[in-house]
């Protein structure tokens, strides 16, 4: 009788320890799904907060962000890393970002050109390969087209950042810009700061030589007339008027330093467009221009103050061009000065 109350005892207690070892578990079990829960709400508050895609954990390489355009809210990657861009290749160099695919005729420019390799081709300005663009599997995208059909392809690929051709008319606006659009206007305003002493550095070069009041002007010769442009235009006009602050005539600023930047000029007429000094873009076709009567009787002609710019060169007007370009205008401003005191 008293083994059997001895083992009814021993049960009891066994028991006993089993429930409380079931409850410990239990208990243990609602405290790790609690943590999970908070871990999980943390998780959900970050992503709502950054826009990122929490399927990679804690890896941010996905965070995106709004972009305020000029044609609406984009959302873009807060850090893209594979760009794809038509024209706007030196902004970005500048910035410390290469992108992965641009127009062919931008990685030509000899400004930069010892900083594009690696840089695929999508084509040319008149023809972008979609499927060159597809295949770089771009996650942004920065234009300057303003055709419809082109755009809305480019967003079918990855977001789309639309600047359109003369949004910017000098190179702090411009790089500032990118500088917003990238994240990166520490960067942007370094390379500022670079490009002011190196401007500064050519401006004070060209006033030993020049006297304030000359004028300057930016032609074009063509087969069967000329072409005057202005300051936003290519050819050299942001590096001239702009970064060496060399002075327009006045028919240069009344009608080709506003919306209108460049028009054709009948060769009759042309003397009304040539300054004291002459920047004359010229083709590998139009050296007879210097045979024309009308072009000889011009005073930066008879002065020896023509500078000859080949067209492939000084047809780029980014920031990195416009750099390069006015340190050779400065150049070519004292050389020929010193020739013609000789």
């Amino acid at each position: 009788m008293f083994a059997a109350k001895k083992r009814f005892s021993g049960l009891l207690l066994m028991l006993a320890i089993i429930m409380i070892l079931a409850a410990c578990s239990s208990g243990t079990g609602s405290t790790a799904t609690e943590q999970t829960s908070a871990a999980g709400t943390e998780t959900i508050t970050a992503s709502s907060e950054t826009n990122t895609d929490t399927s990679s954990g804690s890896d941010n390489s996905n965070a995106t962000r709004i972009y305020k355009s000029l044609s609406g809210d984009v959302e873009i990657p807060t850090e893209p890393k594979r760009i794809v861009t038509d024209m706007y290749v030196s902004d970005l160099l500048a910035l410390g970002v290469k992108p992965v695919g641009a127009v062919q005729y931008y990685l030509e420019n000899p400004f930069y050109a010892d900083q594009v390799a690696g840089i695929e081709s999508i084509g040319d300005r008149a023809a972008v390969s979609m499927e060159k663009v597809v295949a770089l599997n771009p996650d942004l995208i920065i234009t300057y087209s303003d055709q419809a059909s082109e755009i809305e392809s480019y967003q079918k690929i990855a977001p789309t950042v639309v600047i359109p051709y003369g949004t910017f008319t000098n190179v702090h606006d411009e790089i500032r810009g990118f500088g917003e659009l990238m994240n990166k206007s520490e960067a942007a305003e370094a390379w500022l700061k670079t490009y002011d002493e190196r401007i500064e550095a050519a401006r004070a070069k060209v006033k030993t030589v020049i006297k304030p009041e000359e004028t300057f002007s930016i032609l074009e010769v063509s087969d069967k007339s000329y072409y005057g442009y202005g300051d936003n235009f290519g050819r050299g006009g942001q590096a001239v008027y702009s970064a060496l602050q060399l002075a327009p005539l006045e028919i240069t600023k009344k009608e080709l330093m506003g919306d209108t930047q460049w028009k054709e000029i009948s060769r009759e007429v042309v003397g009304d467009y040539a300054g004291d000094h002459i920047f004359l873009t010229v083709g590998e076709n139009t050296k007879n221009y210097q045979g024309d009567s009308i072009w000889q009787s011009l005073r930066a002609v008879k002065n020896n103050q023509v500078y000859e710019l080949l067209e492939d060169r000084y047809w780029y007007f980014d920031p990195i061009a416009i750099q390069g370009q006015a340190e050779e205008f400065a150049n070519m401003i004292v050389e020929r000065a010193e020739q013609n005191r000789k």
